[in-house]
């Protein structure tokens, strides 16, 4: 409302400022009321702030705990953890094991000989790294078909014993390369980056001088283990390559790597040191104390959150300003009743438990979440991998080879019916005779693929190959590094080539190259990939590759993985929503740019700016007030004033009058 100016009746003797503040206050009770409004309003604005605020904490919380890995965790443990560690995924099996390591996976490293300085000139030409398999016993190398072989060339400009070293870390060739310095000479050191004895190092050079196996210019750096020394076996071996040995349960084990995740399905071992010949016990246990604390902190979570609606909906008394700003709000109300119903909810179709209550999560009298420890405890020690199944999502299938991967926030919880009508394929290449094994550069050496879209080009190393599986590695390895997503085998007598993938995307062809006939023969025969392809609860739906993706009804958004080419039915998925998924789905729409909270303060927005233009308008309408009663009383002021004048006037008249006639 507009200020008063004070102003005082000098004719009249009135207090005009008491007068027209009381006249502009009778006629403002409209504003008072708007004010009032908007203050109000304004609290709930930033009420909901605070609701937003406490219910995006909560769903980040239970965010963390709507997966089971926090509900299903198992500990493993060896007794000494100095020969080796262990940890276990919810895939391992609750048991003990008894581990003996007597060697250590290790790469093999080259030592070349010895050179007067780091700036010594070595010669030029061409290193060709690749990997391996030695046999001393047959004294043959076989390729490692998953092992990368890198060509690096040596100039005039990098010729030098730092030169080359420098080349050979830059070519990313899985070796590396340092200069060691023994006292008296330099000496190249190169080491294999990945342990085991597949991994073992050969050294092919090309050397300018035109000798590419003496012990002079870039050909004192080869090394070809079946070869004598000084006549292509010129680096000395320093420390050879080694598997990882060791025995579970009695059972012998050989890995390429001191980490090993596939001896103990779900468990994933580090060796350390030998065990001298002693067993090491390792326990996969139970862990319970991570269980009860992720259910402890869904517990806390959801009270954090309650008590926060609490204070902010509390009664106190009729009209106290000690009442919640939110107080009857249907919002807060609808927000407090949905997150009680989700809680209560019976999961259907997860496994031995139904319901939180039975596994020591309940409420109390005064509407707070509680865990029964004791009875948390009885319940991991009767169906321990049930209880993940109960906050987040879980399936299950009578089809092993059928398998729920995904869903949607429109896939319901239910037993569906799956249904196949064409198994997914992979796409393939079939030679259509057996491949010549004298690869010769420049004659036969290179193909031109194309798989799945992609061009490669290829050469394969030349050389006359033992044997099939030798010359498939040598293919595959450069398949590899080319980064194609296709495995080379043998079938029925010929070369085969089939993608990573499955799919109607998936193909192999051969586009060209001089190596193509010898390889594959005149007339291969190429299999494209295929969808899978079938119905989810009888319902037609989308294949992509071995995925089966439902696109209406209740399963609308469940993804199926299916392998096996088994056709027709192929049994039931039920799929299940744990507690936290379901608060956590609630939380993420009720926070949405389209939920329930963006409305309402959406709604309070809009009443607040109505507000503010009807105070405005008031305003301007009280100021209206206000100086149509100034005006009138400066005229009442003005008739008063006249007033006087003619009452002196006449007073004096009168005085006059009276005065002359004695």
């Amino acid at each position: 409302m507009t200020a008063i100016t004070s102003t005082t009746g000098v004719a009249s003797g009135l207090d005009v400022d008491a007068i027209v503040t009381a006249l502009v206050t009778g006629e403002s009770g409209t504003l008072t009321k708007l004010t009032q409004q908007q203050t109000a309003y304004n609290a709930k604005v930033s009420a909901y702030g605070t609701l937003t605020s406490a219910l995006s904490t909560f769903q980040t919380a239970i965010a963390k705990l709507s997966t089971a890995s926090g509900f299903n965790s198992l500990l493993a443990k060896a007794s000494d953890s100095s020969v080796f560690t262990a940890t276990a995924t919810s895939n391992a099996t609750v048991g003990s094991y008894s581990v003996n390591v007597s060697q250590l996976a290790q790469q093999q490293k080259l030592s070349s000989s010895g050179f007067a300085s780091t700036n010594s000139a070595i010669g030029s030409g061409t290193l060709t790294i690749s990997f391996g398999s030695y046999d001393s016993g047959t004294n043959t190398f076989s390729a490692n078909g998953a092992g990368s072989t890198t060509s690096i060339n040596i100039t005039s400009g990098n010729n030098t014993l730092s030169g080359v070293r420098d080349a050979i870390n830059a070519a990313g060739a899985g070796v590396t390369a340092t200069i060691i310095n023994d006292g008296s000479t330099n000496r190249l050191v190169v080491t294999s980056t990945a342990t085991g004895t597949s991994n073992s190092i050969k050294i092919d050079v090309t050397d300018s001088d035109g000798n590419s196996t003496d012990s002079t210019g870039l050909s004192q750096l080869a090394y070809d283990p079946t070869a004598t020394v000084g006549s292509g076996k010129n680096m000395t071996e320093k420390q050879a390559a080694k598997d990882a040995l060791l025995t579970i349960d009695g059972i012998a084990v050989t890995k390429s790597s001191n980490t090993i995740t596939d001896a103990i399905d779900g468990v994933t071992l580090k060796l350390v040191k030998e065990s001298a010949g002693s067993n090491v016990s390792l326990d996969v246990t139970k862990d319970t104390t991570t269980v009860q604390a992720s259910v402890q902190a869904f517990v806390d979570a959801y009270n954090a959150l309650d008590s926060k609606i609490r204070t902010l909906t509390k009664f106190v008394a009729v009209d106290s300003t000690s009442n919640g700003e939110l107080l009857g709000d249907s919002t807060a109300r609808a927000i407090s009743t949905q997150l009680k119903s989700i809680m209560t909810q019976a999961v259907t179709g997860a496994g031995s438990y139904t319901s939180l209550s039975q596994i020591g999560v309940a409420f109390q009298s005064d509407g707070t979440l509680k865990l029964d420890t004791t009875k948390l405890a009885t319940a991991m020690d009767s169906n321990f991998s049930d209880i993940a199944a109960l906050f987040s999502t879980s399936s299950t299938s009578t089809d092993a080879l059928v398998k729920v991967t995904g869903n949607s926030t429109s896939t319901k919880p239910g037993s569906y019916a799956v249904n196949i009508t064409q198994a997914a394929q992979q796409g393939s290449l079939l030679g259509s005779s057996g491949p010549n094994l004298n690869i010769v550069a420049g004659v036969n050496d290179h193909l031109d693929l194309n798989i799945s879209g992609v061009s490669y080009g290829i050469n394969v190393a030349a050389g006359s190959y033992a044997n099939t599986a030798d010359l498939i590695a040598a293919i595959q390895a450069k398949l590899t590094a080319a980064g194609a997503k296709a495995s080379v085998s043998l079938d029925s007598g010929a070369l085969k080539i089939t993608t990573t993938n499955y799919g109607a995307s998936e193909s192999v062809a051969i586009t060209g190259g001089n190596g193509a006939t010898d390889l594959f023969g005149g007339s291969p025969t190429a299999v494209a990939g295929l969808d899978v392809a079938g119905t989810i609860n009888g319902v037609a739906a989308t294949g992509t590759g071995q995925s089966l993706v439902s696109t209406s009804g209740d399963s609308t958004g469940l993804i199926v993985n299916i392998t096996g080419a088994t056709l027709g039915s192929r049994g039931t998925v039920t799929y299940a929503q744990g507690a936290a998924y379901k608060l956590n789905q609630y939380a993420q729409q009720m926070l949405g740019s389209d939920g329930l909270i963006e409305a309402r303060t959406d709604g309070l927005a809009t009443s607040l700016d109505r507000i503010a233009d009807q105070i405005d308008e008031q305003n301007v309408r009280l100021a209206k007030v206000e100086a149509r009663y100034r005006a009138q009383f400066a005229s009442l002021e003005t008739l008063i004033s006249s007033m006087q004048t003619t009452s002196s006037y006449l007073t004096q008249q009168i005085a006059q009058f009276n005065a002359n006639s004695k």
